[in-house]
């Protein structure tokens, strides 16, 4: 059996932080991950989409959601003691206010009629973005970061990486991990284990390893509110540039193509350019559950009580920028931001080690819920300090 310093499942925001980091400090690191590499441009073909009441939408590729993320960047408090590793990481991934001179006309629009807007941070190049809105299906022009030059850095450094290796346990013996099972029935063996598969498949490996996991599951759900404005142009401009946080939601502007299909539904003729939308995302309970064989999300109470105030609001600002109201239509919830599912099976998100010694988990299944922002700086930062205090042991 092949041995390794480290072994990391996923490559995502969690993953690659972790492998790029241990690789770099010389450790001999093996990083697994069950997809396989995309085209450039062509990421969005690695989703995949759980029903499980509120729609869940993964990405499953090397580089894993950050390549289908809108590239947003913010800090949040849901963990202690992160701030040197929030600096570090907005200076690696090149953070940056979202420009007003890279926004459209109809979000410049939207940002007149509120002083409450703040502008999204956004880890994208924007001397190489072109404004195409494609951020969501994987960026085509090299401008957003993605989790993928973490890889790629962690490569140079000795890291081997392995595609389309999706893990089945962790092998554990008296009570310390000493390395993963992959399907097919392979195993790796390592001093200690990490893992960062996202808040569905990491709680599922802990489960076939006999370790308790997969409750307190939130999805950060949402709905896009949208409707009619004749030649908007809006579905080419960067998503979400800017969003006002409420007790409970926030809201901002968001492209979403199954509004045009509603419209046909209604009867209604238009064409991509003519809509015009707003994300309500919500700090949802974290009620859900995380099987081996099924999700279950439901929408609680609590819920639908945030989701109704943030649709008001959305279309109250869609009407006042001149959105035909007859027209206004809304998307099933869904949920892009799966996490909270492993928070019961850790120490705590600041020291994420399981019963078993030496088996760790650093992605979005850490971070206790609600939330209720983007999560991929938080998930970095928190995997730096990991990296770091995984270094502070060897």
């Amino acid at each position: 059996m092949t041995e390794f310093d480290f072994i990391v499942v996923g490559s995502g925001g969690g993953g690659a932080t972790v492998a790029k980091a241990l690789s770099e400090a010389g450790r001999r690191v093996l990083l697994l991950e069950k997809g396989g590499m995309m085209k450039p441009g062509g990421e969005s073909k690695a989703y995949s989409v759980i029903r499980s009441g509120v729609e869940i939408w993964l990405a499953e590729c090397l580089g894993g959601t950050t390549v289908v993320t809108m590239g947003n960047a913010v800090r949040s408090s849901v963990s202690r003691g992160l701030e040197p590793f929030f600096e570090e990481a907005e200076r690696e991934l090149g953070v940056v206010p979202m420009p007003l001179e890279k926004m459209g006309k109809t979000s410049r629009e939207m940002l007149s009629l509120s002083g409450e807007w703040v502008r999204m941070p956004k880890c994208i190049d924007f001397l190489k973005c072109r404004s195409c809105g494609s951020c969501a299906y994987g960026c085509p022009h090299g401008a957003k970061w993605s989790s993928l030059r973490y890889v790629e850095e962690a490569e140079r450094a000795g890291c081997r990486v392995m595609t389309g290796s999706g893990v089945r346990r962790v092998l554990v013996e008296n009570g310390r991990a000493k390395g993963v099972e992959v399907e097919g029935g392979r195993s790796f063996g390592s001093r200690a284990v990490v893992l960062a598969a996202g808040a569905i498949e990491s709680p599922r490996i802990l489960l076939r390893s006999g370790i308790s996991a997969g409750r307190g599951l939130f999805v950060d759900t949402f709905v896009t509110v949208g409707g009619l404005k004749r030649g908007a142009g809006f579905n080419r401009e960067v998503g979400m540039p800017f969003y006002l946080k409420r007790e409970g939601y926030l809201i901002s502007p968001h492209y979403s193509s199954l509004l045009l299909g509603l419209m046909k539904c209604r009867g209604i003729a238009a064409s991509p350019q003519d809509i015009v939308g707003l994300m309500v995302k919500i700090s949802d309970d974290p009620s859900g559950v995380v099987t081996e064989d099924s999700v279950i999300k439901l929408t609680t109470g609590s819920d639908l009580r945030k989701l109704e105030e943030g649709r008001r609001e959305a279309k109250m600002l869609l009407e006042r920028m001149g959105v035909d109201g007859s027209t206004i239509a809304e998307v099933h919830p869904r949920g892009a931001h799966p996490g909270g599912s492993c928070s019961s099976a850790v120490r705590s998100a600041e020291d994420p080690e399981t019963e078993v010694e030496g088996l760790f988990v650093s992605d979005a299944s850490v971070l206790p819920g609600p939330f209720g922002l983007p999560p991929m700086l938080t998930i970095i930062a928190v995997s730096k300090r990991l990296a770091s205090m995984l270094l502070g042991r060897s």
